[in-house]
């Protein structure tokens, strides 16, 4: 364990010195003032060959939050070294603590200079939320990490829920989702969901969030866009979104939602599109 924590640590520091070279950019698409940016992002849990990429992308398009799914300790080490602007909250499934072997996160990254932490934590899907535990008929440990942010200058504060459900178990889907809207609906604020959810939009899981007070950003946007957001390294549109952004009747005035296709050198950044959407609360 002794060596592993040497080895993170070598990367890291590695990462660090790249990135004080100055070729860290921020805020090139950066939100309107007074517009809230959300973004969701499953970014691949094999960071080595992307390790900047990734975090560029966020710099780029500057959410005020941004829920990441199958973020690795790798992927902690690279966002804390190439975005210093964000803070990042989240423990790993395995453990349910940060780095080393810990595990994929389900992190929330905000941004620092606009906001603080009032509060934040991760349980499990599972029948036992609060242990480290796997869930029903998953294969693997699920988590839900949430996190309640506070303007520094009107005092305004926002919920913000990012969770990744399983991809085989169906009953963990089920259970899981009601464990995330529980969990959502416990908050009297604006409150946004972000997430892999591994089921397609229309489906009857799909309609949970309807039914617990959530409204796809997707579909009460007036600048959206349709597609997949899934799509393995293949790129395309056509198809059903499995990732979303959802809000709570608290916030009225969703004004975009983007699928982001971004491309390297004509290579995918990851196997899922990020997505955001932009509001006002």
């Amino acid at each position: 364990m002794e060596k592993v924590l040497k080895f993170f640590s070598a990367i890291f520091a590695l990462i660090m010195a790249f990135c004080g070279s100055g070729q860290c950019e921020m805020g090139l698409k950066a939100p309107e003032e007074d517009v809230i940016r959300i973004m969701s992002y499953n970014v691949r849990y094999n960071a080595w060959e992307r390790g900047k990429i990734v975090p560029q992308l966020i710099a780029d398009y500057m959410p005020d939050s941004v829920g990441v799914q199958e973020c690795e300790a790798l992927w902690y080490y690279h966002m804390k070294a190439f975005l210093p602007e964000y803070g990042i909250e989240g423990v790993g499934r395995l453990t349910g603590t940060k780095g080393g072997l810990s595990g994929e996160m389900s992190a929330i990254l905000y941004r620092k200079d606009k906001y603080k932490v009032v509060d934040s934590d991760t349980f499990w899907l599972s029948e036992t939320p609060d242990r480290i535990s796997k869930g029903w008929d998953a294969q693997k440990n699920r988590i839900c990490t949430w996190v309640i942010l506070e303007n520094l200058e009107t005092g305004e504060q926002y919920a913000h829920v990012n969770a990744h459900l399983d991809h085989q178990g169906e009953q963990a889907r089920i259970n899981g989702l009601k464990l995330v809207l529980e969990k959502a609906n416990s908050f009297d604020m604006p409150t946004v969901i972000t997430g892999d959810f591994n089921f397609e939009k229309g489906t009857e899981l799909y309609s949970e969030f309807a039914k617990a007070g959530f409204t796809d950003t997707q579909d009460v946007a007036p600048d959206t866009m349709t597609g997949k957001t899934y799509h393995g390294y293949n790129g395309g549109e056509e198809g059903l979104p499995i990732d979303f952004v959802m809000i709570n009747s608290k916030i009225t005035d969703a004004k975009t939602y983007k699928i982001i296709r971004d491309t390297v050198d004509g290579q995918y950044i990851s196997d899922h599109y990020p997505i955001y959407s932009d509001m006002v609360f």
